[in-house]
């Protein structure tokens, strides 16, 4: 555990460095947003970052589902013709295989190559997208930490390889480019299905935050969460036949999402609303910021869902949107609170997202063969 808390205090460390010799861009961080002006961090403060999270999430073994996938891997034939004739096509995941068999067979046998290659794809998407479009990229990199999405890194990494790489992309969302977009969902969706979520979602988004088909998705979610059981009972018919079925009888050994984690995804449409006039003149200075509201309005409401249904299924699905939480966290602290609150606010934030970050993640292992940390 005591890697993951030296990745969590490494972003106040680095940040530290920069605002010493940064003082001038740190103090014009409340001007800028409220002139519209998107100034981004030098890129090397922002591959320091990362490039330590990364380091310590590619060098696991045995760490949650790792084990797994590194059986998976070192089951691909090295032989390109036959591991392409043994690719189900049918299957969940015929483009992670298409992935795997080129990287085993042109580019390294190595597992642990492998993972190091998937947590560089996922964590330079999430760097990328934080320091083009958050206001404040060293608290957007410890929300990473703190709010636990860096689990994903480890324990989902197929899932959020999709996650990462629409979270790059989420410039389609804002232009309007449907067709590209759904283009790459697809594509995604052979990786992991769950991608496809993003296709209702896409349209959701675009709509002024709380208007009418906010409303709508909202009384969706609370009938599906009335109905949950036999709705899923339904889906699990449906699946019958495919390499899903069967995916819903985790109902009966399920307990659901941890109330704790809608909690925290409820905060920030909460805040959203309650001060909504006040951001209301942002959404043109940042067009990405109404859909971070929506999007953290559809995490929230997935997971209160999946409080009710199940963490291993319906729990999936929020992170597409929860990530856009990581931009909009630091705009609300900026925009809905004056200088003097911001400061408690913030404080008393934090401390609770450390608190949190404890809580959920004290039981969590490390293993590493080439560091020799366990």
């Amino acid at each position: 555990m005591l890697i993951y808390w030296s990745m969590l205090l490494w972003v106040p460390l680095v940040y530290i460095f920069y605002s010493l010799a940064h003082k001038e861009e740190v103090m014009l961080t409340e001007y800028n947003i409220q002139q519209g002006i998107q100034k981004k961090i030098p890129i090397a403060y922002a591959i320091v970052v990362f490039a330590y999270f990364i380091f310590w999430i590619g060098m696991r073994k045995y760490v949650a589902d790792t084990t797994a996938y590194i059986g998976m891997f070192n089951g691909v034939s090295a032989n390109f013709s036959q591991a392409w004739s043994e690719i189900d096509w049918e299957g969940k995941n015929p483009g992670f295989d298409i992935f795997n068999i080129i990287f085993k067979c042109f580019i390294s046998q190595d597992s642990q190559i492998w993972l190091m290659a998937i947590a560089v794809i996922s964590g330079v998407c999430v760097m990328v997208v934080l320091r083009k479009y958050s206001c404040d990229f060293f608290y957007s990199s410890f929300l990473f930490m703190s709010l636990l999405t860096y689990t994903w890194m480890i324990n989902g990494m197929r899932q959020f390889i999709c996650v990462a790489i629409l979270f790059l992309c989420c410039n389609l969302i804002v232009e309007g480019k449907f067709i590209k977009f759904t283009v790459l969902v697809l594509i995604l969706s052979t990786f992991h299905l769950t991608a496809l979520l993003m296709i209702p979602i896409y349209f959701v988004t675009r709509s002024r935050p709380w208007d009418k088909k906010i409303i709508f998705f909202i009384v969706a979610i609370i009938l599906i969460c009335v109905f949950a059981e036999p709705f899923f009972s339904g889906v699990d018919s449906a699946l019958g036949n495919t390499a899903y079925a069967g995916a819903t009888s985790q109902f009966e050994e399920d307990d659901g999402v941890h109330p704790l984690k809608f909690l925290f995804a409820a905060i920030p449409p909460f805040v959203a609303y309650w001060k909504r006039e006040m951001l209301i003149p942002y959404y043109e200075k940042n067009k990405l910021l109404p859909i971070c509201i929506n999007m953290s309005l559809i995490a929230a409401s997935l997971y209160f869902v999946g409080i009710f249904t199940s963490g291993i299924l319906i729990g999936r699905l929020p992170i597409y949107a929860e990530v856009y939480n990581l931009i909009l966290i630091p705009y609300l602290f900026y925009i809905c609170f004056k200088k003097e609150e911001r400061v408690i606010v913030k404080y008393i934030f934090t401390a609770v997202l450390i608190l949190y970050f404890y809580l959920l993640s004290v039981n969590t292992g490390y293993h590493s063969d080439i560091t020799g940390y366990i």
